[in-house]
């Protein structure tokens, strides 16, 4: 459903957080390679393509590759960056792109509280982010939040709303992986800072949703196998959110060429080989179908949810940084990795237990009337279907019963 695509492995910040790793070797995947990218997920359809790096923006080829996002007709693109070097520029040049959603990253609402893991440029990153909220595309700000902003990180939602500065909020707990590993006793949140962060946005999210600000905490499925009543009440999720319970639903194209499988995977940290192939070696249509096919086939699992909030956030019993590091040691063989499970289907999400949430889908299908561009709706091989929101990257999931129901011409 979805392909990430680390273009660039360079970084003007050194966030204590960063899972990428090796944030100062000049790597970049050339642009050609990234329009081809482009050609492969638009001929399949997949539903997003997400540029991402490092820092996007130091590409030294960036016009070229959004110049390319118009090769994208039914696929979203979405382009994630820090914004401190996005100038007049690059924002002209963003806003004359296809991108579909662009997201910014923003830790908290006063220099120090951003600043605390990520460096003091929260004035550089409001000036970039109000020049991308100025070229009319939509905006997601993405917060890591850990020990050193906690407390503080809904009042930036708040502002957010007030400042119409961006339509998505989405929380996130910063992950062992990378450069976070170093610091990760100091910032890591406690299993009861996941259920309390969940339940203060649950206080807010309806307030704010009705002054244009959706808000979402995407690492408290993943660490506490638990949902929120209020912001997942229904049959709707964002893909990034499923990407992370939907294991066979991601692949990773990195600066080196290389396509990984993402499904016993965290930040940028992989359990065994999942390289499928190389794009200068290989069409990246060709090792798009081998991943499809290798997932397909169930050659390859993922860890159970608990062994990985063990091994990604060093939650529960299981929790132990030296057997994390041992894991994902690319030194040791492939067949080392016992603690793998078959991948669970889609049609095995407990979203699915939540009664269908008949306002939402009258506001997709409303949405599809007016803007049918937009809304996108894709039947999965487990039979169950897709309704999938370009510019906000939401998906909404229905089941066999529910399509002859739904699925009409009259309401998509």
């Amino acid at each position: 459903m979805r392909v990430v695509v680390d273009a660039v492995q360079q970084c003007n910040l050194r966030c204590l957080y960063c899972h990428p790793g090796e944030v100062w070797r000049r790597q970049h995947l050339d642009a050609s390679r990234i329009r081809e990218v482009f050609s492969a997920t638009e001929q399949i359809g997949l539903l997003e393509v997400v540029l991402s790096g490092g820092e996007i923006t130091m590409h030294p080829q960036l016009p070229e590759i959004l110049d390319a996002t118009r090769l994208l007709e039914r696929t979203a693109s979405t382009l994630i960056t820090n914004a401190t070097l996005v100038d007049d520029s690059v924002a002209a040049a963003l806003g004359r792109s296809s991108l579909t959603r662009i997201c910014v990253s923003i830790d908290g609402i006063d220099n120090d509280t951003h600043g605390s893991a990520r460096g003091k440029n929260l004035r550089r990153v409001l000036g970039g982010l109000r020049r991308i909220r100025a070229t009319g595309k939509p905006v997601t700000v993405i917060t890591v939040v850990h020990q050193r902003n906690i407390s503080h990180v809904l009042k930036l939602s708040e502002w957010l709303a007030q400042m119409s500065l961006a339509d998505q909020h989405h929380l996130c707990a910063p992950s062992y992986s990378g450069e976070a590993r170093e610091h990760y006793d100091e910032l890591k949140l406690r299993l009861q800072d996941f259920f309390a962060l969940q339940r203060a946005v649950d206080e807010i999210h309806a307030q704010l949703r009705q002054r244009g600000l959706f808000v979402t905490f995407n690492s408290f499925w993943p660490a506490t196998g638990r949902r929120s009543r209020v912001v997942e009440g229904g049959r709707t999720i964002t893909l990034q959110q499923l990407s992370e319970q939907v294991k066979d639903s991601l692949v990773h194209v990195r600066p080196n060429g290389e396509v990984r499988l993402a499904a016993a995977s965290w930040g940028r940290e992989t359990v065994g080989n999942a390289v499928i192939g190389n794009v200068h070696t290989t069409p990246v249509s060709e090792l798009f179908a081998a991943a499809d096919r290798t997932y397909r086939d169930g050659r390859v699992g993922q860890l159970p949810r608990e062994i990985e909030a063990a091994h990604k956030f060093q939650l529960g019993d299981d929790a132990d940084q030296g057997a994390t590091d041992t894991l994902i040691d690319k030194r040791r063989p492939p067949d080392d990795t016992t603690q793998l499970v078959p991948i669970r289907p889609l049609s095995d999400l407990s979203l699915l237990d939540n009664p269908l949430d008949t306002e939402a889908l009258d506001e997709l299908a409303a949405t599809a009337r007016h803007d049918p561009g937009n809304i996108r709706c894709v039947r999965h091989a487990t039979g169950l279907s897709i309704v999938f929101d370009r510019r906000q990257s939401h998906v909404t999931l229905l089941d066999p019963r529910e399509q002859p129901a739904i699925l009409t011409p009259a309401r998509l």
